[in-house]
């Protein structure tokens, strides 16, 4: 689970984990840990003044026979395409039948 702090008319925020941090640590499972393991991950977010939002994430994991760690990055920039659509499950609509 990653934090952070920002104001909150912050239109910029970066949100880190850290392996072993007591509030915001990593976690895994003995089968994602054979291979590597995630010792930090952090995410940028930008509010756009022109509506979009945009990230850059970097996630340094420690893959197995690798002395070096390894950096895994995305970044993307995000527009609304439509206005949300409710959950029909969240305002008390019908429910799916099994």
């Amino acid at each position: 689970m990653a934090v952070g702090q920002a104001e909150p008319d912050a239109r910029e925020f970066e949100l880190v984990a850290r392996l072993g941090e007591a509030h915001a640590n990593i976690s895994s499972n003995p089968f994602l840990d054979h291979a590597f393991r995630t010792v930090e991950y952090r995410i940028r977010v930008c509010a756009n003044p022109d509506g979009t939002w945009s990230y850059d994430e970097d996630t340094v994991l420690q893959i197995r026979g690798r002395s070096e760690p390894f950096h895994h990055t995305d970044r993307n920039l995000l527009s609304r395409i439509a206005a949300p659509t409710p959950n029909p499950m969240a305002a008390g609509g019908p429910r799916a039948t099994p």
